[in-house]
């Protein structure tokens, strides 16, 4: 797997800086693009979300170009007719960026990006669900965030792991997610993803980890998914279920990225 070390000398001091220069600009120039669209298409709130989703994958996919990230996607499947619960392992903050590029819809997220400039207003702008994790309160309200996005057929990804960690072993999974689709006609759709090792989020600070992963040329990222099914059953199976099938994916995952 290509660029596992980040690039030599001032190069890798320099990258950083210009990326997160690039994707504040190209962000700030979305947004604007996004709400010319939105006002073009009047009052119709079905064909404004349609837009503001199709140009959400179009800024994710511009951010991973602008830090350098290369995606390899195997197995994607089409676009639903209706609800979806997207399940992926959580390594890194650049997670966020591939599952929307790939799948649109909403992410869960830490809370703090909320208040970020230009990026925490997309953010919000996108309807990210924010959460705390160490809120009960917070999570709660996330589980209704998740519920009501759901209940109005939109794609929703999740990290059930709750936190990021390196390797590819997976943390045990949290059932929040599934308990607010519980009842629902949801698909679910198991994601793995693979990065070059030394990339996840370990790092004291986001600031450290964000200056890490884009101090690389190049990035490769590989993500293999399961075929989508329906959400049945109790939330608490659901999870171990899921937990097993997400990790065989980032095991294949893993597997390409070796031989590539």
């Amino acid at each position: 797997m290509r660029a596992s070390a980040p690039a030599p000398g001032p190069l890798a001091t320099a990258l950083p800086i210009l990326r997160a220069g690039g994707a504040v600009l190209w962000t700030a120039a979305e947004l604007a693009l996004v709400e010319v669209r939105m006002r073009r298409r009047g009052g119709d709130p079905a064909a404004q979300e349609a837009i503001f989703d199709d140009e959400m994958r179009r800024w994710a996919r511009g951010l991973l170009r602008i830090g350098g990230v290369r995606v390899h996607p195997h197995a994607i499947p089409p676009r639903p007719s209706g609800a979806r619960l997207v399940v992926a392992n959580h390594r890194t903050a650049l997670d966020i960026p591939v599952l929307l590029s790939l799948f649109g819809g909403s992410v869960l997220s830490r809370d703090d990006i909320a208040g970020w400039p230009v990026l925490g207003y997309a953010a919000r702008r996108a309807q990210t669900i924010f959460v705390d994790r160490d809120s009960a309160q917070s999570g709660l309200k996330a589980i209704r965030a998740i519920r009501e996005q759901l209940q109005r057929g939109r794609t929703v990804s999740v990290f059930p792991e709750g936190t990021t960690s390196a390797g590819d072993a997976l943390l045990p999974f949290s059932a929040g997610a599934f308990a607010a689709a519980r009842g629902l006609e949801v698909e679910v759709v198991a994601v793995g993803l693979a990065y070059p090792p030394g990339t996840e989020y370990t790092e004291a600070s986001f600031v450290d980890h964000m200056k890490n992963a884009t101090s690389r040329r190049r990035l490769d990222v590989e993500v293999c998914c399961g075929a989508p099914r329906p959400l049945q059953g109790r939330h608490t199976k659901v999870a171990g279920e899921l937990a097993g099938e997400v990790a065989g994916l980032v095991q294949e995952a893993r597997a390409r990225a070796n031989a590539r």
